[in-house]
């Protein structure tokens, strides 16, 4: 949301058609992220960029791969004369691996007309926990708005 107010933006926000919850909700999240498995999504939120050339997807990273919505997002959505710059979230303060999580992204951005802009990799916090407001803005306005 403060991307999108900073920039003036649209925010579409995809909504798993399943909602995941307690721990048998967690180990199948889990195991979707690592095997790369793609979720059901609400609604067709892929047609929502049609008339944008900018793009914004922001993304934890499960398992040490995109999250399930969004790889059915990517797999989905038709990225033709859009430029495309993905965004993850992790725990681990080195960011270790973001850098495969957005090589697989602009693959399949590329593969599917965009141009993949950057990746950007930023901390949050442990599954569970909320890293606090101010500290994800704060990355934010560093890495995307400088």
């Amino acid at each position: 949301m403060f991307l999108a107010d900073r920039l003036n933006a649209e925010l579409v926000e995809l909504v798993e058609a399943q909602k995941r919850r307690g721990l048998t909700g967690f180990l199948k999240s889990g195991y979707q992220a690592v095997a790369r498995r793609a979720s059901e999504l609400e609604g067709k939120p892929w047609e929502k960029i049609e008339g944008f050339d900018k793009l914004y997807l922001m993304t934890p990273i499960w398992g040490g791969n995109g999250t399930p919505a969004m790889n059915r997002f990517v797999r989905k959505a038709d990225f033709s004369g859009k430029e495309v710059t993905v965004v993850t979230f992790q725990s681990d303060i080195k960011l270790k691996g973001s850098e495969k999580v957005h090589s697989t992204y602009k693959e399949i951005i590329e593969s599917r007309g965009g141009r993949f802009m950057k990746g950007i990799a930023l901390h949050s916090t442990l599954p569970g926990k909320f890293a606090g407001k101010e500290y994800i803005e704060a990355q934010v306005e560093d890495s995307l708005l400088k």
